[in-house]
């Protein structure tokens, strides 16, 4: 039987004919922004590959919030490399599709030899992400660094049990050769790589003048990577997206600043249970505790991916333009942030407010415009919207079970709403001002159709309007 994927959404109304037998599609609406069907037979091979996919994306989770010095950008950086080499290692079995050296300088893919019948899709996929994981988290504990070598196990032995031992092996090595050729490449980002190992730059010192950033509070530890504005991106022209000024610096009770302000102090007094609860259910900035804000969105496409049943081109290309998406967002953000070096809620509160406020958890050590909680999820709701629909029900149990706040799981329509509540979020924690979100969206929606908009497949699906 032929399967159907199709585009969910609520707002299509009208005819649609399909004709399986000849693979004719017809769409016909009265009232839609998105339409797409997939006509696919998927064979078993692609769908364990997908199911290999998914679960080494819960464990790159997994050792993100482990490994010390994964914050938001060098986790966004870490999980566009990792995605990269997946894709790269699928290509021989994906023949409508490109190498990303179309897109990018100074990156050359491995050859491809490859007869009929002779590379297992999965058994390279499997391998490209335990090589990738194993470089990028290199610094992990032990105890869940021995994780990738249990899952890279667990499915190489599913896999022998299917197919000739010549095909696994030649599959594995090239899987392999694909992740050392985009970790090599890696490298050569100076400004990015081993971003974990130089989260704080103790000899940046914060421009001193009223209303700017500097390092506060009890811990006051130093700026967070400063330099980050200068890692290379994967999409070049984001280098030239323009960041809008921030609302100028004003005390004055009733300046367009002060009520920026008095808004964050204001839903404080006292927050909600429902305010709360969407404040701690996006926080994610607790390194340990939680992934980061940027990992936040894998788990979120994870899930997604994982209820679609999408076919594998689709997941493995979603995976990608996600993690560039999320790298490519990190990099604009913390451009701004260190170009206008705006001091946080917190400051400006307790100098023009109340001097005895208090934030819902710990302020970050960055400036504060423009949000990159904002950012990366704007960026990567582009990204599964184009894939999955602009009506996508997904209940996000990313904190399911846990005690320490408020994670209960959440119901969303699509993934844009997703995005504005995680947004919002920051102003109900108190580490955000409006403006800082709304640039983030704006930012982040940008970064996010540069990404969709990267022509990785020779063969479109077809879009009858």
């Amino acid at each position: 039987m032929r399967k159907q994927f199709k585009h969910q959404n609520r707002y299509v109304t009208g005819i649609r004919w399909l004709i399986p037998a000849g693979g004719l599609l017809l769409c016909l609406t009265l009232i839609f922004h998105h339409c797409r069907f997939y006509q696919v037979a998927e064979l078993p091979e692609r769908r364990m590959a997908t199911k290999i996919a998914i679960q080494w994306n819960q464990l790159a989770l997994d050792l993100e919030r482990h490994t010390m010095g994964y914050r938001p950008p060098v986790s966004a950086r870490m999980f566009a490399y990792v995605e990269m080499a997946a894709y790269e290692a699928s290509l021989p079995d994906l023949p409508d599709h490109i190498s990303l050296e179309k897109f990018i300088t100074g990156y050359q893919k491995p050859p491809e030899k490859f007869g009929t019948g002779q590379f297992s899709l999965p058994a390279s996929v499997n391998a490209a992400y335990a090589r990738i994981l194993r470089h990028f988290f290199a610094t992990a504990p032990k105890k869940i660094l021995n994780e990738v070598d249990l899952l890279e196990q667990h499915f190489h032995h599913k896999l022998i049990a299917h197919s000739p031992d010549t095909v696994i092996s030649k599959s594995v090595a090239f899987g392999q050769k694909a992740a050392e050729t985009v970790w090599e490449w890696s490298k050569t980002d100076k400004e990015g790589h081993n971003g974990h190992l130089y989260n704080y730059d103790h000899g940046y010192e914060s421009p001193a003048c009223v209303g700017c950033w500097q390092p506060s509070g009890d811990l006051a530890t130093p700026a967070l990577l400063p330099y980050w504005g200068r890692v290379r991106p994967f999409i070049p022209e984001v280098t030239d997206i323009s960041i809008k000024e921030p609302l100028s610096y004003n005390p004055q009770p009733g300046s367009d600043f002060y009520t920026e302000a008095m808004e964050v102090f204001s839903v404080s007094q006292p927050l909600s249970k429902e305010n709360l609860w969407i404040a701690e259910f996006w926080s994610d900035d607790h390194p340990g505790l939680t992934s980061s804000p940027a990992a936040r969105w894998i788990s979120i496409a994870n899930q997604a991916l994982e209820k679609s049943e999408a076919p594998f081109p689709v997941v493995i290309e979603t995976y990608l333009k996600s993690g560039i998406a999320l790298h490519d967002a990190g990099i604009t953000v913390w451009r701004g942030k260190y170009c206008y070096n705006l001091e946080r809620p917190i400051a400006y509160i307790r100098k023009y407010i109340n001097t005895e406020w208090e934030t819902l958890h710990t302020t970050p050590s960055f400036p504060s415009y423009p949000s990159g909680h904002a950012a990366f999820g704007a960026a990567v709701a582009e990204v599964l919207t184009d894939a999955l629909g602009t009506h996508f029900e997904l209940v996000d149990r990313t904190h399911e079970k846990r005690q320490e706040f408020a994670g209960t799981p959440r119901s969303y329509n699509s993934f844009d709403e997703m995005a504005r509540e995680n947004a919002a979020s920051r102003v109900l924690l108190g580490v955000h001002y409006r403006m800082d979100c709304e640039e983030g969206v704006r930012l982040g929606k940008i970064i996010g159709k540069k990404a969709v908009e990267l022509q990785l497949s020779r063969k479109e699906a077809a879009l009858i309007f």
